[in-house]
């Protein structure tokens, strides 16, 4: 079973975000701040990484960078949410994560982009 650890501080959005997950068929483990999700990604290398940009303490930014120097997690395919799209904050996810969503999102586009990554995630290690 495909495993996604959904970061953010806002409970309600991580609540929806994790019901339509789980009723896709997803196991979804939820971090309400960048340090919990820093050490949840730790212990359980989920597969799919969907966090918040702007949260207080170690930001989406900051946990991101922090996960990408353990080598274990530097291949965790991440999708960027944030609700101050940005077009340079667009960019700077492009260069960290695999996709990026400004919220307000539709659980459509949620679940169309999470399906497009995991995709992309198979190739990945078929081609390696």
């Amino acid at each position: 079973m495909v495993n996604i650890l959904v970061v953010d501080d806002q409970s309600n959005l991580r609540k929806l975000i994790k019901t339509n997950l789980v009723a896709s068929g997803y196991n979804v483990t939820t971090a309400k701040s960048g340090e919990d999700g820093l050490k949840l990604a730790q212990s359980m290398k989920p597969d799919l990484i969907l966090t918040d940009i702007k949260m207080p303490g170690i930001s989406g930014w900051d946990m991101l960078i922090k996960l990408n120097a353990i080598f274990d997690l530097k291949q965790t395919i991440v999708i960027v949410m944030t609700a101050f799209p940005r077009e340079s904050e667009e960019n700077r996810a492009r260069k960290i994560a695999i996709d990026f969503m400004a919220k307000p999102f539709s659980i459509s586009e949620l679940l169309s982009k999470v399906e497009k990554a995991l995709g992309e995630q198979k190739r990945r290690k078929f081609n390696n």
